[in-house]
């Protein structure tokens, strides 16, 4: 799944998991810690993935910010580490190296029991902005020719699989989802159901911050990121006097249903 900052790649990652009956993991790949690289209060990201598929029936594994994964072969950086625990995920094995998870007091638990959940109960969601591209046609209408880029408006799987390790890209499916920008009145839409959902008391502030913000927010394309600061703004604003509770500004925006863009 590919599309600009900002336009709900998470939330319609989460949309999928509900409907299909499975548990979200989300794994950022900048965030991804190696097996072997051990840090003081923080496990290896394999064995995080291994205890989520052992405690659930289903699991909806996404793997976010896979565009970080661009190196070309010959990369020797950390992350080729992290490409082949990918590329050993994909291929429906866990690494060498994993320890099995400790919660398992019964020793029932085996590499074999996991190895199997992992190629029957496991769908890997890769996710990435690929920034680039989408930066390429303003690029263009200035003037600048991006050879590296293909001319078409839409982005194909074959545009993606350029900007990613040919073996990486290989390990997944061709179908691509595809989410477009925002459109001027997309902004002003999300806004309004956002203040439809906050209590009274909080609706004008939230409106005024949202006016300071949303002519930036579309010729920045922040996407809906813009509705957080405005909700924050009006959080911070708010008379310090006794008012009835707030909600979660970011459940607020994670309960819009950005996939109807």
């Amino acid at each position: 799944m590919t599309g600009p900052t900002g336009v709900g790649k998470t939330a319609c990652a989460r949309i999928i998991s509900e409907a299909c009956g499975a548990n979200m993991l989300r794994v950022s790949l900048p965030s991804w810690l190696p097996i072997g690289a051990h840090n003081r209060g923080a496990k290896e990201t394999m064995t995080l993935i291994a205890e989520h598929v052992m405690e659930h029936g289903k699991t909806l594994l996404v793997v976010d910010e896979l565009d970080k994964m661009m190196d070309k072969d010959g990369d020797t950086s950390w992350k080729s580490y992290i490409r082949n625990e990918l590329f050993d995920l994909a291929d429906g094995r866990w690494s060498a190296g994993l320890v099995l998870p400790e919660d398992d007091e019964t020793g029932e638990v085996t590499i074999e029991k996991l190895t199997e959940k992992l190629q029957r109960t496991v769908f890997i969601l890769g996710i990435g902005t690929f920034q680039s591209w989408f930066d390429a046609k303003s690029r263009r209408n200035i003037g600048f020719v991006d050879e590296d880029i293909s001319e078409h408006e839409e982005i194909s799987a074959e545009d993606v699989a350029e900007r990613m390790p040919r073996e990486l890209a290989n390990r997944f499916n061709s179908t691509l989802i595809r989410l477009p920008e925002l459109k001027p009145s997309d902004y002003y839409r999300i806004a309004k159901e956002a203040e439809d959902k906050l209590p009274s008391h909080m609706q004008e502030a939230f409106q005024e911050e949202v006016s300071k913000r949303i002519g930036i927010a579309i010729a920045a394309k922040k996407g809906v990121r813009f509705l957080e600061e405005a909700m924050m703004a009006t959080l911070i604003n708010l008379p310090t006097e006794p008012s009835p509770p707030t909600p979660d500004f970011l459940q607020v925006a994670a309960d819009i249903n950005l996939c109807s863009l």
